[in-house]
């Protein structure tokens, strides 16, 4: 009984705090971060697997890592989201650069792009 109460009281905390429009486009903003986040790593493995670029390789590594944090820190709503999701947003920027400089490499053409969108998603959740 008691857990269930304490659900409640948080419940109605949040929907006093948190206009619902607000909590809804939060919501919204927070799984199109996370879909790109998810994106963007898929994209920088699929380059380290066919690039042979060494900057490039860095700094797509550098940018899973950073998505796959990024991801976690965001499914638990951690106090530290916006903070990550800027760091996120910086590394995707480094990464896009990177693979730019590769030429038409299909797989850095590819990279550049999903880093470039989540860079976007991350730079909204931030809040710049």
């Amino acid at each position: 009984m008691f857990h269930h109460v304490s659900l409640i009281a948080v419940a109605v905390c949040f929907t006093l705090l948190v206009p619902a429009g607000e909590a809804a486009e939060h919501a919204v903003e927070k799984d199109k971060c996370i879909k790109a986040c998810n994106d963007c790593l898929r994209a920088c493995r699929e380059c380290v697997i066919g690039c042979d670029c060494p900057e490039c390789e860095k700094t797509c590594l550098t940018c899973i890592e950073t998505c796959r944090a990024c991801v976690a820190i965001m499914e638990y709503e951690s106090p530290l989201m916006k903070d990550m999701c800027g760091i996120c947003a910086k590394a995707c920027d480094e990464c896009a650069a990177a693979c730019r400089k590769c030429g038409d490499k299909a797989c850095a053409v590819k990279c550049a792009a999903a880093c470039e969108a989540c860079r976007e998603t991350c730079k909204t959740m931030a809040g710049h």
